[in-house]
């Protein structure tokens, strides 16, 4: 008999890709998510839906009934006006709820950086589920601190488009693990589909090599037909300027020039030597036909 799995923000880029595989493999999924107009492919496709907010311990604990086994994140609040403190909401709802469940082992979304407890930006928010989750006493937990979405270079296509150049508040000569949030899914997948992990850990997992922002520029734009794309550093204010006036919180604005500055400055970074354990599959080329066909399309 197939156990039940609960995934939070099933319709995110990483939930959406686990819910689909374990569905794949005819596991029982119940997809949680706040809209239900988005859940419904993943209904379609077997998955029981529950439709509420993980800010809420009550609809979490109904969400978790019956489970043995849990994807916990911290869905994206772009225009939180003080987005900490909802991430502290959804800490505190999912830890109380998993607390009451009978899940007996949990795996949480969790990101390079968040060893560190402060000055990460929203990946703090991360150091805050990664300990609530160790103090469950019934639940083992294995917490996949992610690299740098290879899905994230998807919201400089306007950039791009506009102005000719790629450009962040990342170094452009910074080495960061990127990795494609399919592959995410796919270590969360296994740790879900036959949970066989006990007490609690985390686990870097790094893409398949290291890219740095200029080099990734270069490749996504040979992709699209610019391969003389440049990538230029923008300066922490204008950032924090450019991302309010697309229509994020001044919160969330500050805590991604936090982040930022947290890897360019490298205390932020990946603690694991690269192994197979954390090498995972598909490349930044690999990706750019997804990013080509977006692009295309925008």
């Amino acid at each position: 008999m197939h156990h039940l799995v609960v995934v939070t923000g099933a319709t995110g880029h990483v939930g959406g890709e686990i819910a689909r595989r374990l569905l794949a493999r005819k596991e029982r999924v119940r997809a949680v998510g706040r809209d239900p107009g988005r859940l419904k492919p993943l209904a379609d496709l077997g998955a029981e839906t529950a439709v509420g907010s993980l800010e809420d311990a009550a609809f979490l604990g109904r969400a978790l009934e019956g489970a043995g086994a849990a994807f916990a994140m911290i869905p994206p609040s772009l225009g939180a006006a003080d987005v900490r403190a909802q991430q502290r909401r959804v800490v505190a709802a999912l830890g109380s709820a998993l607390a009451a469940s009978g899940v007996t082992h949990v795996v949480s979304l969790s990101s390079i950086g968040a060893d560190l407890p402060a000055g990460t930006g929203p990946i703090a928010g991360l150091h805050e589920l990664e300990q609530r989750l160790n103090a469950l006493k019934n639940s083992a937990a294995v917490h996949l601190r992610a690299g740098f979405f290879m899905e994230n270079t998807l919201s400089s296509i306007a950039i791009i488009k506009s102005q000719g150049i790629n450009g962040s508040a990342l170094r452009g000569d910074l080495p960061l693990p990127m990795i494609a949030t399919r592959d995410i899914g796919a270590a969360a997948e296994e740790l879900l589909a036959l949970p066989s992990f006990e007490g609690k850990a985390s686990r870097e997992i790094q893409g398949p090599r290291e890219y740095t922002m200029a080099e990734a520029s270069a490749i996504l734009g040979r992709a699209v037909g610019k391969p003389d794309l440049k990538y230029v550093q923008f300066p922490y204010d204008a950032t924090r300027q450019a991302l309010v006036g697309m229509g994020l919180s001044t919160s969330m604005a500050d805590l991604y020039v936090e982040m930022a500055r947290a890897f360019n400055e490298e205390r932020a970074k990946a603690r694991e030597p690269r192994s197979e354990r954390t090498t995972t599959p598909t490349t930044l080329e690999q990706f750019s036909t997804t990013f080509a066909a977006a692009y295309r399309a925008a």
